[in-house]
Order: C-alpha cells, then structure tokens, then sequence
C-alpha cells in the first residue's frame, strides 16, 4: 500500500467512524473548554511551558493559546475539539517532564530531605553525593516549598538509592548521624518508613508511622511501639475517648484493654503472615503489602517491629 492510499484509508475509516457515531446519537466533536483550561492553567501553574504541553500531549500551540487566551481579539475558546480535550486532561507532567530550571512543587523534595535526616544524613553529606547547587541550598531543602526540577529529581534519585538503610551504613561518623537524628526528632520529622513512593510527593498526604495513623488504631501502635504520638492519631483518640465519656468506669477501662490488645496483635499477625507469604509464593515485598492490604512502608515497619519467633521458624521447618 502506497502512502497516499494509506492516508486515504485513515480517512475513509475516520469517515465510517463518524457516520457511526452520528447514527447512534454518540457523536461529540466538541467538548466545555472551561475544565480543560482550569487543568492546563494547573500544569502550567506547576512549572511546566506551554512547549512542554505541546511535546507531550500533540496538542498544537496554537490549540493551547486559544483555548487559554483567545485570539485576534476573541475571548479564550467556549469549546474545544473532544479528542484534544481528552489528551490534555489525562496528562499531569512526571517530574522527568520538566526542563532542569522549571520550578517544581517542593512537598516531596522537603520530605525526602527530612526524611533523610531521620535515617542520620547531615544536609552537607547529602549535598556532597548528590554535588548539585550549594551547600547552603541543601540545608534550606528541608524547608523549601519551591525546588528546581533539577534539584528534585537529584534527591529523589539520592533518597531512592540510600532510604533503605541508615546513614552510618554509607560511611557518616556514627556521632554526625546521632546529632542529626536528635535535630530530626526534634521538629518531630517522618522517616522514610512513614512514607511510601505514592505518598511522598503528594501535598495533601501524611506520614504514617503505624500504618494507621489518623485512627484510635494508630494511637495505641504509637504507644505499644515508643513512637512519638501524631497529631492525627492523638486527635483520633481524643475523639474515641469522647465518644464513650458516657460509659461506666469499668466499662470504659474494658474497651481500653480491648483496643490496646487489638493494636499489639495486629502487628505481630502480620509480620507473620507477610513471613509465611514470601516462603511460599515467592513474590516480593511489594507484591506482599499488596496482597496484604497495607503499604510496603507499613509492611517494612512490621516486619522489623516483630522479628521472626521460634514458633514460626518451627512452622516453617
């Protein structure tokens, strides 16, 4: 098939489509601009240029600077063409998308570099690996709402490679780390096992260090573990108090006990059965914490919370 009989192809088949469609009353060759321009102004508004919309969605620019701004004095489009409106509301640019100097959200660069300091990392260790910007910069990174892409994109890499183990583990002087983890808990910073790869960047996401934080759950596996209480955790418990200030003394002290006895089981259930899990399907950590239900961050707590016992070593013997 020569070229111009594909072309004429494509189109008799575009032709036959849209007839189709016609027939069945399911024809819609325009769509409302109006929520299609409130995502782009989005992208746009989180450091990504109009040429990068154009790169990854095939939507001309000059599609882009009508539906946004109008043109030959004309207000900004009322409709825009469906299969154009569908390309740009599935895109929301990666952090490779951005070009080195766009300015980036900086929720999940700030969370990576506290986290970091948790595991013991100094900002200036961090600074000297990564060996990108200033030392000063780093040290800012820690509270920094606004990043260069390029900057985010080297901690991210950095924190993906390291977060698994402790900073003394790499080579910083056991004393650095212990007085950067000191300066950590302080400010009361999650570390990397209070965040999960779907959760780190996103703004409205919080750390969870039980993997039930925000539930009467999660204040109790706070407590049995030595962890320091989360705010949303001692709201939730706060609030399950209220909820049965009217029962006895006896009663309440009951439902005390039961809760308390929930949470330090649970844990311990589930190390085992993610144990038993691995022996016996073969499937990885992630796989496991999906199976499971939970994250592979709060399947990582448990599993270093309640080490293997005799009785399940003997089971698997």
């Amino acid at each position: 098939m020569t070229t111009d009989q594909a072309v004429r192809e494509a189109k008799n088949r575009w032709a036959r489509r849209r007839r189709r469609l016609i027939g069945y009353g399911q024809w819609q060759p325009w769509s409302d601009a109006q929520p299609v321009r409130e995502h782009v102004l989005a992208i746009k508004a989180s450091g990504m240029g109009l040429a990068g919309i154009v790169k990854h969605t095939d939507v001309s620019i000059g599609s882009l600077e009508h539906l946004l701004y109008g043109n030959d004095g004309y207000p900004p489009a009322v409709k825009i063409r469906t299969e154009s409106a569908q390309a740009l509301l599935a895109y929301w640019p990666s952090l490779d998308d951005y070009e080195d100097g766009a300015i980036v959200d900086g929720t999940g660069t700030r969370r990576r570099m506290q986290a970091l300091a948790v595991a013991g990392w100094p900002s200036k260790s961090v600074h000297r690996r990564v060996n990108v910007g200033g030392a000063q910069t780093f040290e800012r990174l820690r509270y920094r709402t606004k990043v260069t892409a390029r900057l985010a994109r080297a901690v991210r890499d950095f924190y993906d490679e390291v977060s698994a183990k402790t900073a003394e583990d790499y080579g910083v002087e056991p004393w650095c780390a212990a007085r950067c983890r000191t300066y950590a808990a302080k400010h009361q910073w999650a570390g990397p096992e209070a965040w999960d790869s779907d959760t780190i960047d996103d703004p409205d996401a919080h750390p969870d260090w039980t993997g039930e934080c925000g539930t009467d759950r999660g204040w109790w596996m706070h407590t049995i573990n030595a962890i320091p209480v989360c705010p949303r955790c001692e709201t939730a418990h706060q609030a399950w108090l209220a909820e049965r200030r009217h029962l006895s003394s006896p009663e309440r002290f009951r439902q005390l006990a039961l809760a308390k006895g929930a949470a330090s089981q649970r844990g311990a259930a589930l190390a085992a059965d993610a144990r038993e899990l691995l022996r016996v399907t073969g499937h990885d950590i992630e796989q496991i914490a999906e199976r499971l239900g939970v994250t592979k961050a709060h399947l990582y707590q448990e599993l270093l919370r309640h080490p293997e016992t005799a009785a399940e070593f003997g089971e698997a013997a």
